[in-house]
């Protein structure tokens, strides 16, 4: 039964983070991951709606990029290794590695303009090792919960924005996330028979039939609003011309995954001794609650600066609300559980095994970042002309996490990044679309603050290190990755 719930919680989704900690695109990555105020391309539907009135020509971008994790060894640690029902000298250290799954993905995103002044627009960020994945983690074990299961989820996020009076922008968009239902019903027969003499619990033949009457798992759609706007200040005053004020919320949402099991189990008893033939059913009711993974609500609000399309540079602050985050960690959690049985009731005595205390806060960050682009080549041939913009920035994100109880063991830490990019624009040689093709590349150096959670206690004690009195976190992050933008 594990196992078939296993294989259908693994077609589900979680929350995107690619786009929410990388950048949306490779402009946007080259230049520190921000940029609500000067977006203007088919990946404002997710980072600034409003951009999307700014696309004047019908284009499109297709890009991969990659991450690869380094993060802080951990000791080896107290479980019951043995699975004899007690934690001592006599299990081997539990090993845990590190490693996380590495996020490797692709970009798309198309924008057109309609009506003269509005725009539509969708990004998406698509894992390339799988479409979705639901992972519930064991909370006493450490675990970097916000770089593994978040970070491979899909995003798709579609919207309109246009002006709407002289130099303001409005727009709104949705990021999708579907919610979803597992139920199971089934019945358990065991059957035990001895020879009539039987005294021996290996002298005993038992039979167990499985029969599954109904599973249903229902997808039904959900989604996080995002609105925003954008002023450009040298429409009302000619001074400022350049400068841009634009700023975007999201709303909050997630996947809140109710597992309902209706089992019965009968148990039939033949010939076992002096008992009597008797048959037995018990009938378990349970619920199993899993979050997987809570999308915070965010807020963002940047300035920018242009100048005659040369230089470019924004700076952004990012609120999120992480504090409701305690209540929705991707932990499996019973909701309720009851067992009823001719012999006994044992309701008030089920409790959930995951209990845990971890204490989250709202983070403002920040990102800026810059692009130069050198002066037109131009050229007596197909490509008509070249045009390179280099572009570099630097984001700062704290930790939610503010505090836990010794019953986990949540890893995570402030980060920092520095991001380089370059692209180059030029007219399509193969005159396959008849317009300017744009390819630009980024990289970016992630910094995981280094620390140590204490974590000692005088007798083996399961999720805590053997020969240690602290569990250490930090690491570090390298982000690559290309995109292909064109007109057409």
């Amino acid at each position: 039964m594990s196992g078939l719930l296993g294989l259908l919680l693994l077609t589900l989704p979680a929350q995107a983070t690619v786009p929410d900690k990388y950048g949306p695109g490779a402009r946007s990555r080259g230049m520190g991951g921000g940029g609500v105020a000067l977006v203007e391309d088919g990946t404002a539907a997710y980072q600034n709606p409003a951009g999307l009135g700014r696309i004047r020509r019908p284009q499109a971008g297709v890009g991969a990029m990659m991450a690869k994790e380094s993060l802080a060894d951990l000791p080896p640690l107290w479980w019951d290794t043995n699975r004899d029902g007690t934690v001592d000298d006599r299990d081997e250290p539990l090993v845990i590695s590190s490693d996380v799954d590495d996020p490797v993905g692709f970009n798309l995103h198309v924008g057109r303009q309609v009506g003269g002044k509005f725009g539509i627009g969708l990004s998406t960020y698509v894992p390339a090792t799988r479409l979705f994945r639901m992972a519930t983690f064991e909370p006493e074990l450490p675990n970097y919960f916000m770089y593994t299961n978040r970070q491979q989820r899909y995003a798709l996020a579609a919207g309109l924005g246009g002006e709407v009076v002289k130099g303001v922008s409005v727009g709104a968009s949705v990021d999708f996330v579907p919610r979803t239902v597992f139920r199971m019903n089934m019945t358990m027969d065991v059957n035990v028979v001895g020879d009539g003499n039987a005294q021996q619990t290996e002298d005993l033949v038992t039979e167990i039939m499985i029969d599954t009457h109904e599973m249903s798992l229902d997808v039904v759609p959900g989604f996080a609003p995002i609105i925003g706007v954008q002023l450009e200040v040298g429409q009302w005053f000619e001074p400022l011309d350049g400068l841009v004020i634009g700023a975007m919320y999201r709303g909050s949402v997630g996947l809140p995954i109710e597992v309902n099991l209706d089992i019965q189990a009968n148990i039939n008893v033949t010939d076992v001794g002096d008992l009597e033939p008797f048959v037995m059913a018990a009938i378990v009711d349970a619920g199993v609650s899993i979050f997987d993974h809570y999308v915070p609500a965010m807020g963002q609000v940047g300035v920018a600066w242009r100048t005659e399309e040369t230089f470019t540079a924004y700076a952004d602050l990012k609120w999120t609300r992480w504090s409701p985050l305690s209540d929705n960690l991707n932990v499996a959690r019973i909701s309720r559980a009851s067992v009823t049985s001719p012999l006994v009731n044992i309701d008030d005595n089920i409790t959930d095994g995951n209990q845990f205390n971890v204490a989250f806060k709202n983070t403002i960050g920040f990102a800026t970042g810059s692009e130069l682009k050198l002066p037109k080549w131009e050229f007596d041939t197909k490509w008509k002309y070249a045009r390179v913009a280099v572009r570099g920035g630097v984001a700062y994100n704290p930790t939610p996490l503010i505090g836990q109880g010794e019953s986990s063991s949540l890893l995570d830490t402030n980060r920092l990044s520095f991001s380089l990019g370059a692209g180059v624009e030029f007219w399509d040689p193969l005159a396959l679309v008849d317009a300017p093709v744009r390819i630009d590349a980024f990289g970016q150096y992630h910094v995981l603050a280094q620390g140590s959670i204490p974590k000692f206690a005088e007798e083996p004690t399961p999720g805590f290190p053997v020969s240690a009195s602290e569990l250490p976190f930090g690491g570090s992050i390298f982000v690559v990755g290309a995109q292909l933008g064109f007109d057409y």
